[in-house]
């Protein structure tokens, strides 16, 4: 069911006026439901009626924190906050995700494609954020070209101090193994597999919702028995976080 929902004035009880107030609404329709958390499978634990206001904590994908006037705080759809009306009768925009949102969120994943020493690459990423300027990523990709065919694997520490903008630079450190064929060895003075280190460093850049777009550039070192061979990587990605 969509509710409307009227946006009232003023700074809810027990926030500071020197912080920025969270929006409080009016529930205009019957009724909207509170769930424990945000998910279609998560219980319906709450109800708040016609009449009563909501303040909005925040957001994560497509559903919203609420918390009602008599102190429950649970997760509403972001369909039944769908229509909003300011003081004036035009409607109000509900509160978007912020790239400070991305960062504080625990879990992300994306997908890369790239150039690695003249030849496509491509990734898939999972990672996970214990602090809003430090994250762990693991990695799985292929490098593949008539003359090179890789498989590799990789661990990074990313970190991010700055999240004030919506462009943010980020640095990376970790561990990469490759697996390159009989073809690859030509370039790498005959290594087979062989494990190597990972530097590099980029940009982030927050699309909007839940997406993020990442330009990177990578240096390797990697060796196998008493040889060492430089390589270098460009790449662009998409993630999403939840």
């Amino acid at each position: 069911m969509s509710t409307a929902l009227l946006l009232t004035a003023g700074i809810p009880p027990g926030v500071s006026q020197a912080a920025d107030p969270a929006p409080v609404l009016e529930v205009a329709d019957p009724f909207i439901e509170l769930h424990t958390a945000p998910g279609r499978g998560y219980p319906v634990f709450h109800v708040i009626e016609k009449g009563e206001q909501v303040e909005l904590l925040k957001r994560k994908t497509n559903w919203y924190k609420v918390k009602a006037v008599s102190g429950e705080t649970g997760w509403t759809k972001a369909t039944q906050l769908g229509r909003t009306l300011q003081p004036t009768g035009l409607p109000a925009d509900l509160p978007e995700i912020t790239h400070g949102q991305y960062l504080e969120s625990s879990w992300r994943v994306g997908f890369t494609a790239g150039i690695f020493e003249e030849s496509p690459s491509f990734s898939l990423t999972a990672g996970y954020r214990p602090l809003t300027w430090l994250g762990a990523e693991l990695e799985a990709g292929k490098i593949y070209n008539q003359s090179v065919t890789s498989d590799y694997y990789g661990a990074n520490l990313v970190i991010e101090p700055l999240h004030q903008w919506s462009l943010t630079p980020y640095a990376l450190a970790g561990y990469s193994q490759f697996s390159f064929d009989a073809r690859q060895k030509v370039l790498l003075s005959e290594l087979g597999d062989a494990d190597g280190v990972t530097f590099g460093g980029g940009l982030g850049y927050y699309i909007g919702r839940n997406f993020l777009i990442r330009a990177e550039y990578r240096v390797y070192s990697v060796s196998s028995n008493s040889d060492s061979t430089g390589l270098s990587e460009w790449k662009i990605g998409l993630n999403t976080f939840f």
